[in-house]
């Protein structure tokens, strides 16, 4: 698994002015991780599916494509950007297992809300609900990644896209609490350092960094325990 990246961060498109902020993944970096991971005709979710970016990139490279949406107007958002618009499912992350129409899958990959320590506002509810603390988001992580499990086909892989954060002078350690919370889950296979090379179109850095007070971010790496996970050193 290599092990360090640099990356071109730029969107295929802008975000209508409705939408405030611009959180995507870049697709470079979405069609990296499912071409070490994936194949062809294998189905990949997306419980953090937000405006569609990774489903978006997995149809174009021959996936299957699912995703759940929190949010009703950035669902509806997403669901345009799809050639399968039905398996962009409005709902809850922390319900993925009780959606029908979310098949078993080869890959998980998602960028979960991000939250720092001293947040009061619940990023699994788009930031809408308060008087959810960093510890009690961080146990609802856990849960929506046992429903993942439920549906992740044996040897299949988890991709999260994340990072740790500078807020206010302090540091929250955001990729390595969740990388914690899911190694008793999954069997952790390693963090793939990304760094960025901006573009004239692309969101101000600001320094150099990658918006949360660093230059770079983390694709976390696990794999489902079982005889698949153990079948093979390579990724596929």
């Amino acid at each position: 698994m290599q092990t360090f990246l640099h990356l071109l961060h730029e969107y295929e498109f802008d975000l209508p002015d409705r939408f405030d902020g611009d959180p995507r993944t870049p697709a470079a970096y979405v069609e990296h991780f499912l071409s070490e991971y994936t194949d062809a005709g294998d189905t990949v979710l997306d419980p953090f599916a937000g405006f569609g970016t990774t489903l978006r990139v997995a149809e174009r490279m021959g996936r299957e494509a699912y995703g759940i949406e929190y949010d009703a107007e950035v669902a509806s958002f997403a669901r345009e950007q799809v050639d399968h618009h039905e398996r962009v499912i409005h709902g809850d992350a922390l319900d993925a297992t009780s959606y029908d129409d979310v098949p078993p899958v080869d890959c998980c990959f998602t960028s979960p809300p991000y939250m720092v320590k001293e947040m009061d506002a619940d990023p699994l509810t788009n930031y809408t609900e308060t008087g959810r603390d960093y510890e009690r988001y961080l146990a609802d992580l856990r849960c929506v990644f046992d429903h993942v499990d439920g549906l992740l086909k044996k040897g299949g892989h988890v991709l999260v896209d994340i990072s740790n954060m500078k807020f206010e002078g302090a540091v929250t350690t955001l990729a390595w609490d969740v990388a914690s919370e899911m190694a008793d889950r999954f069997r952790f296979e390693g963090e793939v350092v990304v760094t960025w090379q901006a573009d004239n179109s692309s969101r101000d850095h600001g320094e150099g960094t990658y918006g949360y007070g660093y230059d770079h971010s983390y694709c976390l790496v696990f794999e489902q325990e079982g005889d698949a996970a153990e079948s093979s050193d390579n990724p596929r």
